[in-house]
């Protein structure tokens, strides 16, 4: 039997899908890599980990709290690093600055889309149905939608164009508001009955790695549940949270400019 940290697997789909954000985003900055490109290809790697690694292998088959370090990582960290790797000066710049008008509703549009997306793929009947049907075509799906959402969620806080971001306090408040459905989303799971996420109660252990993840490991089915609904609750507000007060921080240091800069156009 192969060790767990062995299972890598790239399947054409997601090799397609990786290959051709890369290319798309060289060909915006005009196939010229700067610094911040660094961002972009660390976002990358996060999204190879979570579609192709031994964790995404775990997640899918035997770990309902690795399946949700996949999900946290592709809405939470992948997302920001992609958008934080976009230079202002691109090939799609006119698409960028029409997104960002209408400030008020795409920002409400993007908060519920980003808060919405963990939500729905975690009601159980959702989960179980998708969980039970192993399909392809629907893993991909899920994780593309988590990525996808997680772009449009973080656009207000990261816009390239800095004018077009959220003020700083209303983008607290944003993170926050995100923090508290992720608490309770994550403690809905930590909670809930054992057995309302049935793929991972009944495990078809084919692999036959299920021994080691119980006897080994000592990872009941229940323990299993309460990791995923804490890893919902806990590391997501965590980025929520450090994310609020690097905003804050930020605003706090810029305010004694904005000050002086008004006493002395008042002059």
């Amino acid at each position: 039997m192969h060790s767990i940290y062995s299972y890598w697997h790239f399947d054409p789909v997601s090799i397609l899908f990786i290959t051709m954000l890369c290319l798309f985003y060289l060909y915006a900055i005009r196939f010229k890599i700067r610094k911040q490109s660094l961002f972009f290809f660390a976002g990358i790697s996060i999204i190879i980990i979570c579609v192709a690694s031994p964790l995404h292998f775990l997640g899918e088959n035997y770990l309902f709290s690795a399946h949700m370090i996949s999900h946290v990582l592709l809405l939470l960290i992948a997302a920001p690093l992609l958008v934080a790797g976009i230079p202002q000066e691109n090939v799609f710049r006119k698409y960028f600055l029409f997104l960002s008008t209408h400030k008020i509703k795409i920002h409400v549009l993007c908060w519920f889309t980003g808060v919405g997306i963990m939500w729905f793929w975690h009601i159980p009947y959702i989960f179980n149905m998708a969980a039970s049907a192993r399909s392809m075509g629907l893993m991909h799906a899920q994780w593309l939608s988590l990525l996808v959402a997680g772009i449009i969620f973080c656009w207000p806080i990261l816009n390239p164009y800095r004018q077009y971001r959220i003020p700083s306090l209303s983008a607290v408040l944003y993170l926050s508001l995100a923090c508290v459905f992720c608490t309770l989303l994550g403690l809905m799971i930590t909670f809930a009955p054992l057995g309302m996420y049935m793929p991972y109660l009944h495990i078809s252990d084919s692999n036959g790695f299920l021994n080691i993840i119980r006897n080994q490991w000592k990872i009941s089915a229940s323990i299993d549940q309460q990791a995923a609904g804490l890893i919902m609750w806990v590391p997501c507000c965590l980025i929520y949270l450090t994310a609020s007060m690097a905003i804050l921080v930020k605003w706090y240091d810029q305010k004694p400019y904005e000050v002086r800069d008004a006493i002395m156009i008042k002059n």
